[in-house]
């Protein structure tokens, strides 16, 4: 059980920089202070697999309203995971209620998680079958502006 909920928290953890915006990719902690993004390390879908036109415009609207359905989601989650912090600095925290607001965070993560994998099949669905083997061939060449998929939370 604590391998899945460790397994769903990296999954989500890297739903969530592919959902927000790209400047949201960029926001996580390094050793030297926040993470910048750097057009070095960014590949473009477009360039990478030549998208058509009418790829790209379906993909946009995918990734918009994935953002739209998961905004509040993520901002719930935020809070319920701020909340849960402040139990544990609790001097005798309330196991039930530690484990309640776990139980909440774990259902959130799973509803945006399987809004993200939708809304990835629902691109990959649009892409040729000469798209996909170039994708699986650049797969872990492309810098942190692909992924390797597309989609809000693309992790493949």
């Amino acid at each position: 059980m604590n391998k899945k909920i460790v397994l769903l928290t990296v999954t989500l953890l890297l739903v969530f920089g592919i959902v927000q915006v790209a400047a949201a990719a960029g926001m996580g902690w390094g050793g030297n202070g926040p993470r910048m993004l750097n057009s070095d390390d960014w590949v473009s879908p477009v360039d990478a697999i030549n998208l058509t036109d009418q790829q790209i415009a379906k993909m946009q609207e995918i990734r918009q309203k994935t953002y739209a359905q998961t905004r509040d989601l993520r901002i719930k989650l935020m809070d319920s995971m701020q909340e849960l912090r402040q139990l544990q600095l609790q001097k005798n925290p309330d196991k039930a209620k530690i484990d309640a607001k776990i139980k909440e965070i774990n259902d959130l993560r799973g509803k945006l998680y399987g809004i993200a994998q939708q809304s990835r099949e629902q691109c990959r669905s649009l892409l040729t079958q000469e798209q996909l083997a170039q994708m699986a061939q650049n797969r872990g060449k492309w810098g942190r502006g692909f992924r390797g998929g597309f989609g809000a939370g693309s992790t493949q």
